[in-house]
């Protein structure tokens, strides 16, 4: 009789659940069944949950906007001309080529050396007529005491005969060429030092060159490379690209 009842029961509750009929039909089906048997008086609370149509009704769909008013996507191909400069041109065109974005350092090695539009390329950019001024231009004690310095780590490295003096982005040269006037008198400092220029511009490399006052020695060996020496101090220097070039395998000073 008990499992009679069960199966009743719920025969009647699918019923009411998965046919579709208004709510009015819900309230129909909840006072027939709880009228039908007073044994079934307990499935009465059951079926008035249905009456509820908060709790069995779905919300409506949340509709989403998104407002497109501001953006602008220019055409890949135009025949317009565009007012982008070559090197904004060029950084576009890395850009489009990766597939997405580049790094800082990328894009400062581009803006700063591109081999044509860089900043510091094709033209002299310190002093008053340039876009800044730096410290060695300022005064000449800077690349003097810098000097005392370099000679200051030099004794403390045991006087070694040969030592690496590196400058990252020398400027004008203004800086070296204080230090080497400041310790010309220092023999045994200045005849050890090699002087290694890390600059990638041409331009600057021509005002580095006047300004430590270089000449190009005579050499009629040909199994000697030529050297550029510095007349204010007798020392050899050299260019370099990048500082990966630097010969290594002795004392740096930097």
């Amino acid at each position: 009789m008990l499992r009679r009842l069960l199966v009743q029961v719920s025969t009647h509750h699918r019923r009411c659940l998965f046919t579709s009929r208004p709510a009015s039909a819900y309230r129909r089906c909840s006072s027939s069944s709880s009228s039908s048997s007073p044994s079934q008086t307990g499935t009465s609370t059951f079926v008035d949950h249905l009456e509820d149509p908060n709790e069995f009704t779905p919300p409506p769909p949340t509709a989403i906007s998104v407002d497109r008013s501001g953006l602008y996507n220019p055409p890949e191909h135009s025949h317009e001309p565009s007012s982008d400069s070559e090197l904004v041109k060029h950084l576009k065109g890395i850009i489009k080529f990766r597939g997405g974005p580049i790094s800082v350092a990328e894009y400062m090695e581009e803006v700063l050396t591109n081999p044509k539009a860089g900043f510091y390329i094709n033209r002299d950019v310190f002093g008053a007529e340039g876009d800044f001024i730096t410290s060695p231009e300022v005064s000449q004690m800077f690349g003097e005491m810098v000097g005392v310095w370099a000679m200051c780590l030099w004794e403390q490295m045991g006087q070694p005969n040969k030592v690496n003096l590196i400058e990252l982005g020398p400027g004008r040269g203004t800086l070296m060429a204080d230090l080497l006037r400041g310790a010309s008198k220092f023999k045994n400092f200045t005849e050890s030092l090699h002087i290694h220029m890390v600059e990638c511009s041409p331009t600057l490399q021509k005002l580095q060159y006047s300004h430590l006052k270089c000449i190009d020695e005579d050499n009629s060996d040909l199994n000697v490379e030529k050297r550029t020496i510095s007349t204010l101090s007798r020392n050899p220097v050299s260019w370099h690209a990048t500082l990966e070039q630097v010969p290594t395998g002795c004392r740096t000073l930097s």
